[in-house]
């Protein structure tokens, strides 16, 4: 049984039909993406560090890429990502994909951190809510 092969439209190479090789794509005919999964990375790549030239400068960004290891809210250490303050532009350091959009969808807000907090805490009816309520009286 021969593999299936698609040609990278970027890279022009021939490379197995999987998604593996092939990122997937739900709006293709053959449900894979035309660009392999190096270039597809290396086209994000490059557009992440356009997107924080202004910010950072390479070196300190790769710097920052290369010494944190573990997410600084939950210590994850699954794929990290680069964190920024979107009002004033400043990268605040690196976090884990799940950290980061959950500051993103609180809308960087601490106060509506403080009362998700306070909600769960609440709807938890655990020891550590009646701590908090202790130590926030």
């Amino acid at each position: 049984m021969e593999l299936l092969k698609k040609h990278c439209t970027r890279c022009k190479e021939e490379k197995p039909l999987n998604s593996e090789y092939f990122p997937l794509h739900n709006k293709t005919k053959s449900g894979f993406d035309s660009w392999c999964r190096s270039c597809r990375n290396g086209y994000k790549r490059s557009k992440l560090e356009q997107k924080y030239s202004a910010m950072i400068d390479e070196e300190h960004l790769r710097n920052i890429r290369k010494t944190v290891k573990e997410c600084v809210i939950c210590g994850s250490k699954e794929k990290l990502v680069v964190d920024h303050d979107h009002k004033n532009n400043k990268i605040r350091g690196m976090l884990c994909n799940h950290c980061n959009r959950g500051l993103g969808h609180f809308r960087d807000d601490p106060m509506l951190l403080e009362f998700a907090a306070q909600y769960l805490y609440a709807s938890a009816d655990s020891i550590e809510w009646q701590e908090y309520l202790k130590e926030n009286a």
